[in-house]
């Protein structure tokens, strides 16, 4: 059953076998979670709305129809979702995040030969790179993560956030040109 596309899974859901939402839970679990978890930066947060994501699929995926790549539709339920949260967040004010001590989880080597050292100052550069990328402006973060992290296709990303193809282009073109920028100077010292 693993080896099957979306949507003969979600098929197979509508015809009755439950197994199949399970399949696609364990196939997308991790990568929304990390999507939400660069949205909104904050773990716990990011467990409850990837809970969330599963929940809303969970009821909307017996009459699901494909309009779109499966794949579009679960990062369009995430991306409203981690959307309604920060507005929320915003509305009450305060902060339940401590950003300097949040660490997103990196690929990290997995040379043997690799030693603390190394295994340091690779955490070090993901860090500054968190850093940098929380500075841009929510819809430039949200173009440059689906873009860069989630590999998602410019017009899957238009989808989701319902923009134009164009507008998705200036967000990320804009957002990497931000980052160059703000990376820059901890390139020329060998920082990162």
């Amino acid at each position: 059953m693993d080896k099957l596309s979306d949507e003969m899974l979600v098929a197979q859901f509508q015809t009755g076998r439950q197994d199949a939402f399970d399949v696609l839970m364990a196939r997308y679990k991790q990568r929304i979670y990390a999507y939400l978890l660069r949205s909104v930066k904050n773990y716990e947060d990011a467990e409850e709305l990837t809970i969330e994501v599963f929940i809303k699929i969970y009821r909307a995926l017996g009459t699901w129809q494909p309009r779109a790549k499966f794949t579009t539709w679960i990062y369009k339920i995430a991306h409203n979702l981690s959307v309604d949260h920060y507005r929320s967040k915003s509305r009450r004010a305060t902060s339940y995040l401590d950003d300097e001590n949040l660490v997103i989880d990196e690929p990290a080597s997995t040379d043997m030969r690799s030693n603390p050292e190394h295994v340091v100052l690779e955490q070090d550069r993901h860090r500054i790179i968190h850093e940098a990328i929380g500075q841009l402006s929510p819809n430039q973060r949200s173009v440059f993560v689906m873009s860069r992290y989630n590999c998602l296709q410019i017009r899957e990303i238009a989808e989701i956030m319902g923009m134009a193809e164009g507008t998705v282009k200036i967000h990320l073109h804009r957002a990497v040109k931000k980052l160059k920028v703000i990376l820059q100077p901890m390139w020329d010292n060998n920082e990162i």
